[in-house]
Order: structure tokens, then sequence, then C-alpha cells
């Protein structure tokens, strides 16, 4: 404790005189550490030397990482349902909106386990085959290669490993073993929180933007291309799912109001050909029965074509999607350290640490020398 008040004394020193600092003192301490830095400039240039070639061995070993980058936006999908009159109600018609996901809720549909998994288990070519991304992707973590180099060996028969297990490509989702669907959930996590990121510019702009960063180029740019797809195929679907459904049950009903026309027209002209000569009212009632029915129909069925072209149109226009403004393209972004660039820097910041380093050793001389002086 006494050195150190020993120190801010030393540092404290000159209270009650001028304390200023002339530009003569600033220019000798300057010439001191610059005579320190001289006298050891070997030190100074092996230690330039050593992390050079620190930079360099890291250049060449460090792995290289491409990056897929993509620009978007989200458009259409403002819902509204059109007006039906009591057609909508009397056919059990799904009112109010169909947006299930807004623009902003896309960036976590993005990161979806469901839908990275998905991917993962889309088509991908490769030599001229087509394989799963997962195993595209565990070829290129060197699973697959150390699985051929490996001996043949267990020690626990009931242990099962990366290598026994593969990811067809066709194979129904539901079927997957528990090694299967960890492996499957472990990958599409790791993309997820260290691979992918999905962001919007400006929260007063509609843009976003979304980068896949992987090892393999091809693989980077490939997977974030399916993996966009997949979001935008999947958030259509989910937008205009109630007014597919709609659709679909305004159809079947009017196939049945043209069913049951179809029938009173057969009626009525079986009707007439089995009572041509009939004279009576009874016959003249049941013969405006008939008519009067086919009316009913017909205007029924012509309103019924009416607002299903309503539904159709509404449909069509209000149908969303993601429009991709930048992709990725050949080559990628990528972090390569270039070997030159590895062994300048890694000089440069060896000399540097080595000089800091002499010019605080020279400080605490300085300090040290100052102190004994006093004591003495």
């Amino acid at each position: 404790m006494s050195e150190i008040n020993d120190i801010m004394k030393i540092l404290n020193e000159g209270e009650g005189k001028d304390s200023k600092v002339s530009l003569k003192e600033i220019i000798e301490l300057v010439k001191k550490h610059l005579s320190a830095l001289w006298d050891k400039k070997w030190i100074i240039v092996a230690a330039g030397i050593i992390g050079g070639i620190i930079g360099l061995v890291y250049a060449f070993n460090r792995t290289t990482t491409y990056k897929a980058h993509y620009s978007f936006t989200v458009g259409g999908g403002g819902q509204s349902t059109p007006s039906l009159g009591g057609l909508s109600s009397l056919l059990n018609l799904g009112g109010g909106s169909m947006d299930a996901f807004s623009g902003d809720n896309v960036l976590e549909l993005i990161k979806s386990h469901a839908l990275v998994e998905s991917t993962l288990l889309s088509p991908i070519a490769y030599k001229g085959d087509s394989i799963t991304f997962i195993e595209y992707a565990l070829i290129c973590d060197s699973v697959r290669a150390n699985c051929e180099k490996r001996v043949e060996k267990k020690k626990d028969p009931d242990i099962v490993s990366v290598c026994d297990v593969s990811f067809p490509l066709g194979q129904d989702r539901n079927t997957f073993s528990r090694a299967q669907d960890s492996i499957l959930y472990a990958m599409a996590d790791r993309f997820i929180n260290y691979n992918m990121t999905a962001s919007r510019k400006d929260k007063k702009l509609s843009f976003m933007t979304y980068t896949f960063k992987h090892p393999d180029e091809s693989f980077a740019k490939e997977f974030s291309n399916a993996h966009l797809e997949e979001v935008s195929r999947y958030y259509v679907e989910t937008k205009t799912s109630l007014a597919k459904k709609n659709i679909q049950t305004f159809q079947e009903k009017a196939d049945s109001v043209r069913k049951k026309l179809d029938q009173c027209f057969s009626r009525r002209a079986s009707y007439a050909d089995s009572h041509r000569n009939a004279n009576g009212q009874m016959a003249a009632v049941t013969q405006w029965k008939i008519d009067t029915d086919i009316q009913i129909l017909s205007n029924t069925y012509t309103e019924m074509l009416k607002n299903l072209e309503v539904l159709k149109l509404n449909l069509a226009k209000e149908t969303p999607f993601i429009q991709i403004i930048d992709k990725a393209r050949y080559p990628l972004e990528n972090d390569k350290m270039r070997k030159l660039k590895g062994l300048v820097a890694g000089g440069f910041l060896g000399g540097f640490l080595a000089c800091l380093a002499i010019i605080g050793l020279s400080v605490f001389r300085q300090v040290k020398e100052h102190m004994e002086e006093r004591e003495a």
C-alpha cells in the first residue's frame, strides 16, 4: 500500500508549483522513449517477424466463410372480405382477416425450426444425383468422409452415431427415427443461431435483409435460395388459406345447385313427354311448380357464379408475395484472409505490442528510480 502511495505522490509532485509541462520537457520525454525503442530495435524486429509468421499460419489455416445475402420486401396480402350479401352467412363462409402473418413476423418465420428443417430435407443436385440438403451439409462438414475412414468398432452397440444415420430423399417425415429427429433438429438449431440473420434495414422502410453464411460456397447459395422459396410458399399458403377454403365451399355449393337445376330440367322434359295431351288444372299446376323451381335455381346459380368470381378476383388481388430485390450471385462475399494480408497484419501487431511493452518497462523503471532517489 505504501508503494502505491509513493507512486501517487510522484505523479502529483509539484503541487503548489507551476504544473505546466514545457515543450522542451515533452521533446526530452519523446527522445527518451525513442532511444529506448532504438536500443531494443532487434527485439521489436524479432517480435514483428514472429507476429508475421503467426499471421501467415493463421491465414493458411483459417476457414473461409461465404455469405449469401438477399434483400427483399413483403407486398400484398391486405386482406378484405368481399361483400357477398346473405349468401356468406347462409353458406357458413369464414369471414374476417386472413392476415396470419404481418410483414415483421416474416423475419421470425424465416427462423422457424419447421421451415429450416423442411429446407434441409429438400433436394439439391450433387455430382449428377439428387440428395437432401442435410446430407450435403454432412458432406461439407466432413462427417461422411470420416465415416468411410473410421474403424468399424463400437464400444456400445446401443449408441447410434451420425455415421449410422442417413436422410434419403423423399422419406416421410413421420417415419423418422429418434436419431434422425435429433440430428435434424440440432443442425437446424445451429443454422438458426449461428449461420443466418434476418433483419429490417429501417423501421420506416419495408425492405428486409437475409444473410446465410457457410464454409461451402455452393451450399450457402443453394440453401439460402431454397430456404427463402420455402418461406415464401408457406407465407402465401397461410395468408390465402381462408380465401381458398371459401372458394372451395362456394364452388361445392354452386355445383350442388347446378346439379339440382339439371334435375329440374330433366324432370320438366320427362313430365312434358308423358303429359302431352293433358289439359287438366293438375297438369298445369305441376308444370308451373317445375318451372318455378327452375326459375329459382337458375337465379340462385347465376348469383352464386357472380359471387364466386368476386371471391376469385379478391384472392388474386390480395395474394401476398415476397419480392426478392437483391439476390446472391457467384462469387459470394467471403472473409477470406490473403497470405500477404495475414503476414503484414501479424508483423505490424507483433511490432506494435513489442513497442508498447518496451515503453511500459521504460516508464516503470523511471518511476522506480525516482522513488529510490526520494527514499535516499
